[in-house]
């Protein structure tokens, strides 16, 4: 009986071993699950960083676009503006002259006569006109 009992407990040590290694086998079974499960993970995470950047560069590239239109349009608007400036001093000047004492018709014909025939005169002179 001796040996039986020798036996029993070899087996029963056995069997506790087996059991523990059996444990221990599906312990690691589920560990690389849960490591396979954390690396999908982590590539989608990484998927959506990238997308992120991706979606980030393009919001900067029309940031930049725009701010190059606005530049653009602002700088249109000072020249318009400008613009408007020289030809309000044109208005007033044409205004100041409108203002003043109109000469009478018949020196405005005396000024008229004299200046064609300063013209006639001119055309008539010697070695000019060639």
């Amino acid at each position: 009986m001796n040996q039986m009992t020798r036996v029993s407990d070899a087996d029963e040590r056995r069997a506790a071993a087996l059991a523990e290694v059996n444990h221990m086998n599906e312990s690691l079974l589920a560990a690389r699950d849960l490591i396979d499960q954390l690396k999908a993970d982590l590539h989608r995470e990484q998927d959506r960083v990238v997308m992120m950047v991706e979606e980030r560069d393009r919001y900067r590239h029309e940031s930049i676009r725009f701010r190059k239109l606005l530049t653009q349009l602002a700088t249109k608007m000072v020249n318009a503006a400008l613009l408007m400036e020289e030809a309000k001093d044109t208005l007033t000047t044409i205004d100041e002259i409108d203002e003043g004492p109109t000469p009478p018709a018949e020196v405005v014909d005396k000024m008229e006569k004299s200046a064609i025939a300063r013209l006639q005169a001119a055309a008539q002179l010697p070695g000019e006109g060639k």
